[in-house]
């Protein structure tokens, strides 16, 4: 029996059903938006010193190396004629070590790409050294030991073969006889080092192209290093402790012989080239490169070359190095008749921001690469330089006058971050050592602790990318809180021991902790919230959530939680409780006052926490390391440059109270001992006209009202020295303070820690006398 109303009910409840379900998707679901114009990028610094690698040159152009560690631009390529352009590499990074670079002849220069296997392939490559066009020429079974116009030079068996470029045709250069040892080339010849049986003379023979005449040019006891050119042939004797090393230049055409003792013993195991009429070599100590040139009519002279000077060539009658240096003096440089000029320059490559942090109308950046001063220790990464700005702007931020951090941070490895900032306060790592380094705790650039951790090589103990935390008087590092000297207030399951790095993830508030440690069943973890200011108790902490996720990811701000509830959902409590889906792995979660982001992969999303209808917005292109502060979020993006973005949300934020760092009370007795009371707070933003009233615990009445100012958010000018408004000495006993303060921005008043409207606590005051009124 049909039941046709029955089923029309069903059918309209099932749609009704739908469409709630599809509703919800489409609210939880993150939906693309534009940052359009609101988001400024801050200018990147150059590397401020460079080491190049001349890898040849000629009259038409110019090849070098940048072998300067800076991420993204090591064994970086330049070319050019006068002004070097970067180009990409012809390689992957991870076969950079099987490239051979030959020179350069015209406009080309010529490389070899080793294919290690059963037989070692060699790939030919030429690149345009004014255009940076590569060209493959060729796999070959013999390695070329260099090319000219239209072929390149190897080894068959015995002999040296030029092979063309455009048909493979080979034709024998040279015959040196039995197995050659080692070879010196010229255009038109080469010079081949051989000794007698019993070992007790060593020779020099110049073999001639074409028409393969051998010619004997020295015969010593002993031929350390040798070299030739088309009018020059040199060789040196062996090098021997404390004792002048003999070099003998010869000029081809007439087989006259030079003789010179080099005494400098820095000048033992250099390069040296064999150049026209004579030969060179650079000689580096005590931080002066010198280049050093001998003519074959016995002429001797010394020029001094700019810093971090090598690649030394000979072209023609000039002498080429690359110079890194200082960056105003990257480039190539010639030397010819002992003057030396740049012929073409260099721009050191931007430095990619690597650490990143946000507080109270202020960004902070780190860049990757600092000059080693002398005093970071053996082994270790030279410390990064931190730069700071202020924020401003209600569309597209203002970035302010930049201005240096008197601290530089080490470089910490993995996704570790090396620096986290709180309004006023800050912490910074310190150089990374083998097992250990210091967290460095600061307030306005004044240091006030340190806390020295263990590191596990190869693993990071910071797993969220935020790590440490800066959150008003606390700092949170590996599972453990600190308080500004760095005395430990705190350590929550899974934090790192001498023997164990952190297991886990946290974030913190101010004295508000969140952390994920693993439950008992496998793939499972528990979201804990432990309030820090009030008593241990069978609530505190509390459990907050089981969730089926290993590493969950959590943060909080103020009385906000998130956290990862699933593979793919984050779930917010705040006023409600909401969950929201993600589109791929999380990967970063961070809260700030009225906004929530994440990213899943480098993708960043925004959603409001205030609003029970936002629904999560994407910021265009790809970054990471996600900072929210205020109105603002910063992040790093694919160039490697720190960019800020005005948020999509306009509501007003108020400041909002992160920490309160005192005593619990004072001795007003004159024996220069805690004779006055100084309280610190530190805010979410810069505020004004701040007050602090001293009230009667009996009566509310004030007794005494403080004025201080909170420029970065933090308040450090307030001292109560036991009197009242009038003068008079207040009694012993417990007093009730009054924290009030307006955002500067006008966004309104200072709210409390879990946003309570009034902020306030407690002082006691010890001292003879009737009890407090």
């Amino acid at each position: 029996m049909s039941r046709p109303g029955r089923r029309t009910v069903l059918i309209r409840a099932g749609g009704l059903l739908a469409a709630l379900a599809l509703l919800g998707a489409w609210l939880l679901a993150p939906t693309s938006a534009t940052a359009g114009e609101n988001s400024t990028q801050a200018p990147f610094h150059a590397v401020p010193q460079v080491s190049l690698n001349l890898l040849g040159g000629s009259g038409e152009g110019y090849a070098v190396q940048m072998l300067t560690p800076v991420p993204g631009h090591t064994w970086d390529l330049y070319t050019g004629t006068d002004h070097l352009t970067r180009r990409a590499y012809p390689v992957p990074a991870d076969l950079i070590g099987e490239v051979t670079w030959l020179g350069v002849v015209g406009q080309q220069a010529g490389w070899v790409l080793d294919h290690p296997g059963t037989i070692t392939r060699y790939e030919m490559h030429r690149v345009n050294v004014i255009t940076g066009t590569d060209t493959e020429l060729g796999t070959v079974t013999t390695r070329p030991i260099a090319f000219t116009a239209d072929s390149w030079l190897g080894w068959s068996g015995n002999d040296l073969v030029a092979t063309r470029f455009d048909d493979g045709s080979a034709t024998t250069l040279a015959r040196p006889g039995r197995s050659p040892g080692r070879v010196e080339l010229a255009d038109d010849a080469l010079v081949v080092r051989s000794e007698n049986d019993a070992h007790t003379e060593t020779y020099l023979d110049l073999v001639e192209f074409g028409n393969g005449r051998v010619t004997r040019v020295a015969t010593e006891p002993a031929i350390a290093d040798f070299g030739v050119s088309a009018t020059s042939i040199f060789w040196t004797g062996p090098t021997i402790a404390g004792e002048p090393q003999a070099i003998r230049v010869r000029d081809r055409s007439d087989g006259t012989v030079f003789g010179y003792s080099e005494t400098d013993d820095a000048a033992d195991s250099v390069h040296r080239v064999a150049g026209e009429h004579g030969m060179g070599y650079v000689i580096a100590a005590d931080n002066v490169w010198r280049l050093r040139t001998i003519s074959t009519t016995g002429t001797v002279s010394t020029v001094v070359l700019p810093d971090d000077s090598g690649g030394l060539i000979a072209d023609g009658p000039r002498y080429l190095v690359g110079a890194g240096g200082r960056t105003g003096d990257a480039g190539v440089y010639a030397v010819a008749a002992s003057t030396l000029s740049r012929v073409a320059t260099v721009d050191a490559p931007d430095l990619p921001v690597t650490a990143l942090a946000m507080a109270a109308g202020r960004v902070y950046s780190a860049d990757d690469y600092f000059p080693d001063d002398g005093r970071t220790p053996l082994g270790a990464r030279p410390p990064m330089a931190v730069w700071s700005r202020p924020v401003t702007g209600l569309g597209r931020p203002v970035l302010g006058d930049e201005t240096r951090f008197p601290y530089r941070t080490g470089y910490l490895d993995g996704s570790a971050q090396s620096m986290d900032f709180s309004a006023g306060r800050g912490v910074i790592s310190g150089v990374l050592q083998p097992a250990r380094f210091t967290w460095r705790l600061l307030d306005r650039g004044r240091l006030t602790g340190s806390v020295t951790q263990a590191w596990w090589s190869g693993r990071t103990q910071e797993i969220d990318t935020r790590h440490p935390d800066a959150s008003g008087p606390f700092v949170l590092a590996a599972g453990h809180v600190y308080d500004p000297a760095g005395t430990r207030l705190y350590s929550r399951p899974g934090a790192s021991t001498a023997t164990a790095p952190a297991t886990g993830q946290d974030d913190l508030y101010g004295p508000r902790l969140i952390y994920s440690r693993a439950a008992a069943r496998p793939g499972h973890e528990d979201i804990w919230l432990r309030d820090l200011d009030r008593p241990r108790s069978r609530s505190n902490p509390g459990k907050l959530a089981a969730v089926k996720v290993s590493g969950a990811k959590v943060a909080i701000w103020g009385d906000t939680v998130a956290y990862q509830s699933g593979p793919r959902e984050i779930t917010l409590r705040a006023a409600t409780v909401r969950r929201f889906r993600t589109t791929g792995v999380l990967t970063e979660l961070t809260l700030g006052e009225g906004t929530l982001a994440w990213n899943v992969g480098t993708r960043t999303y925004l959603v409001d926490t205030r609003n029970n209808s936002s629904r999560p917005a994407a910021y265009p292109g790809s970054g990471t390391l996600l900072h929210l502060d205020d109105h603002y979020l910063a992040r790093r993006v694919t160039s490697g440059a720190l960019v800020v973005y005005r948020s999509f949300y306009t509501e007003k934020y108020r400041p909002r109270l992160i920490g309160t760092y005192a005593p619990a009370g004072f001795t007003p007795d004159g024996d220069g001992r805690a004779d006055t009371w100084s309280p610190q707070f530190d805010l979410s933003k810069p505020v004004t006209a701040v007050r602090l009233l001293i009230r009667s615990t009996k009566t509310g009445s004030v007794l005494r009202t403080l004025n201080g100012t909170g420029p970065d958010g933090s308040v450090r000018d307030l001292t109560f020295d036991g009197l009242s408004g009038s003068g008079r000495s207040l009694a012993a006993g417990t007093y009730r303070w009054e924290l009030e303060a307006s955002a500067t921005d006008g966004e309104g008043a200072a709210v409390g820690i879990r946003g309570e409207r009034t902020l306030t606590g407690t002082v006691r005051i010890s001292r003879a006398g009737p009890p407090a009124r």
